[in-house]
């Protein structure tokens, strides 16, 4: 070999590395496990929506893995509803940040329950059957669900209309945000919603005591819209609970797939495409940027409520505010966010992207 080809070689070695960790890292969110779920679930096919009650009495069910397809697990060309039930301690979990339970994919749609109470659901059920075997399944946990001194109980009812069902791979656990280290005020969890596109939403005085409650970061499919297309609106009330010696604050809303527009108190504060020209995001790659914006002085309330109001405009596949965190930072917090996050692999889809403009 001579030493033209070997250089080709070591070049052609080293992007292959390059790829592989970039492949590895693209779509990798900074979240750390913190109650494992994998292994065996109690199982039995069938439908009663009693067996979402922690108290039901499931010792006679089947055990099988997780996550696998139930054919693999002995219930070959089986089609039609089951049910998972898993229980675990929640003494390593936090009351006072977003906690996320991660399901991986699950074929074709579910709902799921946590102490009885539904926290999610992708697709739906018959007679009205959409599939979302392609949905990662990431839902929030309310804290106040959960009991932090006993036994808490998962409970996932899966219909599957043909080939592999059930909970078949992926993340399978309980999770933490590391991010929220660097919010100083939280906005996860439980948010309004309404799909459609109105200007009167974004005033703070607007009454939407009839819109949906839904947890925020979340695909729009786990709200019931799975193969929705369009705007939709998300508003939430706050008060601050502590008061901020920075007067440099700034609003941060994860991830938005595709395009989003914010106001606080009624006052427009920033979108997608402010954030495109001053980040030099490519255009097809505004679901990846991670918002933060700048909060005018003066603007927010340090006494009485507070109105945040996202439009969002979703053109293809998923949509909505679909990863965290959410919050309000400091400047000195905002600038190592930015840093985090000011990366190639944040505005592209590839290394050979960003070095050769594919």
């Amino acid at each position: 070999m001579n030493f033209k080809i070997a250089a080709q070689v070591v070049v052609s070695t080293f992007i292959v590395a390059i790829l592989l960790v970039a492949c590895n890292n693209t779509n990798a969110e900074d979240l750390r496990k913190v109650v494992d779920l994998s292994g065996y679930w109690r199982f039995s096919i069938g439908d009663d929506t009693s067996w979402a009650n922690p108290d039901y009495d499931d010792s006679d069910w089947d055990q099988i893995r997780v996550s696998t397809s139930w054919e693999n697990e002995g219930y070959n060309e089986y089609n039609g509803y089951a049910w998972y039930r898993k229980t675990f301690r929640a003494g390593s979990l936090s009351p006072n940040e977003p906690i996320y339970l991660m399901l991986g994919h699950i074929d074709d749609a579910d709902e799921v329950y946590v102490n009885g109470q539904l926290i999610g659901k992708s697709g739906s059920f018959p007679p009205d059957f959409e599939t979302a075997y392609n949905h990662q399944r990431k839902y929030i946990i309310p804290y106040e669900l959960l009991n932090f001194k006993g036994n808490n109980t998962i409970a996932v009812r899966v219909y599957d209309s043909h080939q592999a069902g059930g909970i078949v791979g992926g993340r399978i656990g309980i999770f933490r945000d590391e991010e929220i280290e660097l919010l100083d005020y939280v906005f996860s969890g439980e948010w309004k919603f309404k799909i459609g596109d109105d200007k009167a939403w974004r005033t703070s005085n607007y009454n939407d005591e009839d819109w949906q409650n839904v947890n925020v970061p979340g695909e729009w499919g786990s709200y019931g819209y799975p193969d929705y297309d369009g705007y939709g609106w998300y508003r939430k009330e706050f008060r601050l609970n502590k008061s901020f010696s920075d007067d440099e604050l700034y609003l941060c809303l994860g991830q938005i797939d595709d395009y989003d527009q914010v106001f606080l108190n009624g006052k427009f504060i920033g979108d997608i495409f402010r954030l495109k020209k001053e980040r030099k995001i490519k255009k097809g790659r505004e679901y990846r940027a991670k918002r933060t914006y700048k909060i005018p002085k003066g603007l927010l309330k340090t006494n009485g409520v507070n109105v945040l109001a996202v439009r969002v405009y979703d053109y293809m596949q998923h949509g909505g505010i679909y990863e965290g965190p959410l919050g309000i930072m400091t400047e000195e917090n905002h600038k190592k966010y930015t840093r985090k996050y000011s990366g190639w692999r944040y505005n592209h889809d590839s290394f050979l992207e960003y070095v050769f403009n594919f």
